[in-house]
């Protein structure tokens, strides 16, 4: 029996798919409420603190690309299930580390594992829901999952932090989702399907190798130039990504004109819809430093509790939760709902920073992060399923990571540069009104990358256009 032919057996895939895919966003959010707490009880100190984030961050940046094509060489369930094996030992290692720098090592290795995780679960959805509208319904509930994993994280960190189980601390954020990583693993090992993968395969390991250092050049320094004040070291990486990026081009050209098997095959650029969508993503993503400044004005600035400042970004992830189930039933919208979401998500921003300039707070402010994470949910969805449509499925897994890695490089920009705006305004400033004041400038200043986003995702596809011919 084809693929195609299990009808709801693809929907309870589609499930534990996304109960897999669920935990790498997961561990994102629920850490940045847990920091205070690793530095108090572990002795961690500032530098150790941002590698805690940022080595996760880099870990999974570098290696996405790579782990994407893993999938599709070799089989997307067999990479999902390593991916998650690694994930879930990794993060037995971080709940059982006994110093600073085991839990970043721990750290690194979970974010390389999330890496081969991760594009697989959107591979396998590219491959398993191959009809429009099927696939439209499959990225909305992508979204959700998405939704769910920043509403669950920020308050369940705090909650964990708070109720202290068993006497775990900060340990218990890395421990308790165990049974669930156990769950998903047994379950996708019985269900989900095989797709991809292929005979007389072969990774491009210089291709692979090269991606990896171009993004390693990338996002590693943007990950920790802003903490370490800006060393040479930064922005001599910075200088060679340029350089080790054309080289990968050279050689994956060179490569497929040999009839090699390349890591990416080059076509993938000339999709229209694949390129802008790329292009989005990494615009798309600057929304990250909310996430980390808002939690540092209610924490720092107005002195919230690990749990309350985890309840005031509740509301932003149930936007996210509802937009895709809102927007669902659309189906005229679809081809404009990246946009709309975008601007829904644009003029929410602006109103939060206008709302925490003014010193506004309760209702009025969570109604505005409760609207900005909702035009987020709309557009969420809709992104992957513009940057995916179009991609045969054989190239999903390697497509899926392009796309994550631009998420990510778009992350780790907004963090370094946005982060680095924050503190120069905030210059250093007590009290809440100065807060406030870094907060609203730093919000306005990436608002403006997610309108020029929403620009480029505003002309819409007129028709399907031919697909450039791939190599499996």
């Amino acid at each position: 029996m084809s693929i195609a032919q299990k009808g709801a057996l693809r929907w309870v895939a589609l499930v534990i798919l996304l109960t897999g895919g669920f935990m790498p966003p997961l561990d994102f959010f629920i850490v940045n409420v847990a920091l205070s707490s690793i530095h108090e009880r572990l002795g961690a100190n500032p530098a150790q603190l941002q590698l805690v984030i940022s080595g996760y961050a880099s870990g999974y940046g570098v290696f996405l690309i790579t782990g994407g094509r893993l999938g599709d060489l070799y089989g997307r369930k067999r990479c999902f299930l390593i991916g998650m094996a690694g994930f879930s030992m990794a993060s037995l290692m971080c709940g059982l580390a006994a110093s600073p720098m085991l839990l970043v090592v721990a750290r690194v290795v979970q974010g390389a594992a999330a890496a081969v995780l991760l594009p697989q679960v959107l591979g396998t959805i590219r491959e398993l829901f191959q009809n429009e509208r099927e696939l439209s319904r499959a990225m909305s509930a992508y979204g959700i999952m998405m939704g769910l994993a920043a509403a669950i994280g920020q308050f369940s960190g705090g909650a964990l932090i708070q109720w202290n189980p068993m006497n775990l601390g900060w340990r218990a954020i890395f421990l308790l989702p165990l049974p669930i990583c156990a769950v998903a693993l047994a379950a996708a090992w019985k269900i989900v399907p095989e797709t991809g993968g292929g005979r007389n395969v072969r990774l491009d390991l210089g291709g692979a190798g090269l991606i990896s250092l171009s993004l390693a050049a990338i996002v590693v320094p943007l990950s920790e130039g802003r903490e370490q004040g800006w060393p040479a070291w930064v922005f001599a990486s910075l200088a060679c990504a340029p350089f080790l990026v054309g080289a990968f081009l050279w050689h994956e050209s060179r490569l497929s004109q040999k009839g090699g098997m390349p890591l990416v095959d080059l076509a993938l650029l000339r999709i229209p819809s694949f390129r802008r969508g790329v292009l989005v993503a990494t615009l798309f993503f600057f929304t990250t430093s909310f996430y980390l400044l808002f939690g540092l004005y209610q924490q720092e600035g107005r002195g919230l509790a690990p749990l309350e400042v985890g309840l005031a970004i509740v509301p932003y992830g149930v936007g996210l939760f509802a937009g895709p189930l809102i927007s669902a039933p659309f189906v005229s919208l679809r081809p404009k709902l990246l946009a709309i979401g975008m601007g829904f998500q644009v003029t929410f921003y602006v109103a939060i920073g206008l709302l925490v300039a003014l010193g506004v707070t309760g209702v009025p402010l969570s109604a505005a992060v409760f609207l900005a994470g909702l035009g987020q949910g709309v557009a969420f969805p809709r992104l992957f399923a513009t940057v995916l449509g179009d991609v045969p499925p054989a190239q999903a897994g390697v497509a899926a990571g392009i796309t994550n890695s631009a998420l990510q490089i778009g992350a780790a920009i907004s963090v370094a540069a946005i982060g680095s705006l924050f503190f120069v305004v905030l210059d250093g400033g007590t009290g809440e009104r100065a807060y406030a004041h870094a907060f609203s400038i730093a919000q306005w200043t990436a608002t403006a990358g997610l309108f020029l986003a929403m620009l480029i995702a505003i002309p819409a596809r007129r028709g399907r256009p031919a697909e450039p011919r791939l190599r499996g």
